[in-house]
């Protein structure tokens, strides 16, 4: 993240909660901006990869209501989309690295383990990003040459929601570990 760039932000995370209440807290003060939004967005997914049937709720709250269903098992009564709960176990669950290298100091070498909290996420907001109720933010990836999009949408509430993702589901460099190859000499 370049110190220099009035549009890049670090956003502190002062921890990844692992249930609901605490998640809420944390994403009602940070939702306000898009920025903040996507950062809270980044714990939700860590958060997910760590313990995914008891995480999904902070995912379901970080999305705009137009990606989730009715489900009365479900936190409130809502759900993501099955679609995006397949998305999720294929891409996430089976590479949890992916969603630590949205926090800044790990790395492929150290295969992505988490720092110490506080955790920052840098995001990049580009120039007429923001539209009125929609933004476009880039959230730098440690495994990633290039920052990657996420779209969001702000709510009556005035908080902002995620509407798009899929680039940071995929394609960083692997963890070291991943990559030593076999030990079978």
């Amino acid at each position: 993240m370049s110190q220099t760039d009035p549009h890049e932000h670090a956003v502190v995370l002062s921890h990844i909660p692992s249930n609901i209440e605490p998640f809420l807290t944390q994403r009602d003060a940070l939702s306000v901006s898009p920025q903040g939004a996507a950062a809270s967005f980044v714990a939700a997914l860590n958060a997910y990869v760590r313990d995914p049937r008891n995480t999904l709720p902070l995912i379901t709250v970080s999305l705009d209501a137009s990606l989730l269903d009715d489900d009365p098992a479900a936190y409130k009564g809502r759900r993501p989309r099955m679609a995006i709960i397949q998305t999720l176990r294929e891409r996430l669950a089976a590479k949890p690295y992916i969603a630590a290298s949205y926090l800044q100091n790990t790395s492929p070498l150290s295969s992505y383990a988490l720092p110490e909290a506080p955790y920052l996420v840098a995001v990049r907001v580009a120039k007429d990003a923001i539209q009125g109720d929609r933004a476009k933010v880039f959230v730098h990836s440690t495994g990633s040459d290039s920052p990657r999009p996420l779209s969001l949408k702000r709510n009556d509430k005035g908080l902002w929601k995620v509407t798009e993702w899929s680039s940071l589901e995929v394609g960083i460099r692997p963890p070291a570990s991943a990559s030593r190859g076999s030990d079978d000499l």
